[in-house]
């Protein structure tokens, strides 16, 4: 398959699309031993339904809505497993997922109304809740050091919680289209610095808070000119600040600086390779290993990596290499 390039030629290219996949192995080849044979291991993993995806430490995170569980695939080994069948509560329905610096991975699940930690090793850890809320509808994660942001489209805000005890502390928002407001808001993204950034989908914009959750900027409108946004649903961050929404409404991933200025498109129409007709998850990898770093190709120099799931089509995650071409 033809890498396909963005912008197009004979543009100077910043993102190229290296491969589709629905399976761990159409990534790389389990490296099997003796002992496989006595584990219970799923290195034939696939997905049916993506949903929100994440990266860290050579491992990729699917939300399955098809099968009801998160997938866990090492790329670096080629070996998977999954979280949420057999743990008490076993997932619902998970729709969102983010991972800490320690390995625990925090899951959005619609069906059950809360957010489930899992430890590294696949255990529950703990769930997160705002006390007295009579319904909740948490439908995207973001973590970093010890708070947690989750988003509730029950309320239209944003709920910030502590890590270490489960308690709500701070929550921000609700329903409207004005300042610091949000009508569904889809995704979330936070940055090293504390930025927050909430994909406000049925407004068709972005907003970007500080570390204090005060307003900072609102970029994007409902329409057809570069810069619109049709529904912006899932949001990843770059190590170089650049910001990623993946637009459901328009099938593309739009790509943001800091200021809030449209860099660039990835995605095309049609059925062929980088068509994302309708997003579900989007995730930055600072680093891949070596086996699907070499799928670069020559003359492209990769600054980092990108992972865009979609729940339609034949293969419905995307790899793509974010840099410069000569």
């Amino acid at each position: 398959m033809e890498p396909v390039y963005f912008p197009p030629p004979p543009a100077a290219a910043h993102a190229v699309h290296l491969l589709s996949f629905n399976q761990l192995t159409d990534l790389v080849a389990p490296k099997r031993n003796w002992l496989d044979m006595f584990r219970s291991i799923a290195s034939s993993s696939h997905v049916q339904t993506p949903a929100g995806i994440a990266y860290r430490g050579g491992i990729l995170y699917v939300c399955d809505t098809g099968t009801n569980v998160v997938q866990r695939w090492n790329l670096q080994t080629g070996r998977g497993d999954s979280l949420g069948a057999q743990s008490k509560p076993a997932l619902l329905k998970p729709v969102d997922v983010a991972v800490d610096e320690s390995g625990t991975v925090y899951v959005a699940d619609t069906g059950l109304a809360r957010v489930v930690a899992f430890s590294p090793t696949g255990a529950v850890l703990s769930e997160f809740r705002p006390a007295g809320r009579d319904a909740y509808r948490p439908v995207a994660v973001a973590v970093r050091g010890e708070r947690l942001y989750v988003t509730d489209l029950k309320t239209h805000q944003i709920d910030v919680f502590a890590t270490n005890n489960g308690r709500l502390a701070d929550s921000f928002g609700g329903a409207g289209d004005g300042p610091s407001r949000f009508f569904f808001p889809m995704g979330l993204a936070v940055a090293d610095n504390g930025r927050v950034c909430v994909a406000d989908m049925m407004n068709a914009r972005v907003l970007t808070f500080d570390a204090q959750l005060q307003l900072i900027r609102s970029f994007g409108q409902p329409g057809d000119r570069y810069g619109d946004m049709g529904k912006p649903k899932r949001l990843s961050i770059g190590p170089d600040g650049v910001l990623f929404v993946a637009d459901m409404g328009f099938g593309r991933v739009h790509l943001f600086d800091e200021q809030g200025r449209l860099l660039m498109l990835i995605g095309c129409d049609g059925d062929g390779p980088a068509t994302m007709p309708l997003l579900s998850g989007v995730a930055v990898a600072p680093t891949l290993p070596p086996a699907l770093a070499d799928l670069v190709p020559p003359g492209f120099s990769p600054d980092y990596f990108l992972f865009v799931s979609n729940t339609v089509g034949p293969r419905r995650i995307s790899l793509y290499a974010i840099g410069t071409a000569p």
